[in-house]
């Protein structure tokens, strides 16, 4: 099964005092088995736990900063806990493992992965974007 997204708009997310303004996520979270073997030569699950979640982000830097400004302040951000809130998901004490940034258009293009082992928090429903705060590609 597939789903096609015809029209993926544009939103902001808060990381720290900065803002950037999302085309896409990836949002992963795995778990870890431990096996055994038996006597009888069969397997047994004897542990499990869960692994932490990656948080992959991808966006243009919001219009009111320069991309010095971003990569300045993302260097001084590296492995300190962020929050991220991505639309109605706030996920606590993530780190920032690593960011790219790309000027080659008029609205740079910035991609950065964050690592957390918290779950995230729904918060409470925030109010659709107006048409002036999107931004077109």
């Amino acid at each position: 099964m597939s789903f096609v997204i015809q029209n993926l708009k544009k939103f902001p997310v808060q990381i720290g005092d900065l803002v950037i303004y999302l085309s896409g996520y990836q949002i992963s979270q795995s778990s870890s088995l431990k096996e055994s073997g038996t006597a009888d030569g069969s397997n047994v699950l004897t542990a499990c736990w869960e692994m932490g979640t990656r948080i992959k982000l991808k966006g243009k830097i919001a219009p009111d900063k320069t991309p010095e400004q971003v990569i300045y302040a993302l260097s001084q951000a590296m492995l300190v806990s962020q929050n991220v809130a991505i639309r109605n998901l706030l996920f606590q004490d993530a780190m920032l493992c690593g960011y790219t940034v790309l000027e080659n258009q008029e609205m740079p293009e910035i991609s950065f992965i964050f690592y957390t082992n918290q779950k995230p928090v729904l918060m409470q429903d925030q109010p659709e974007q107006s048409e002036q705060e999107e931004i077109s590609t």
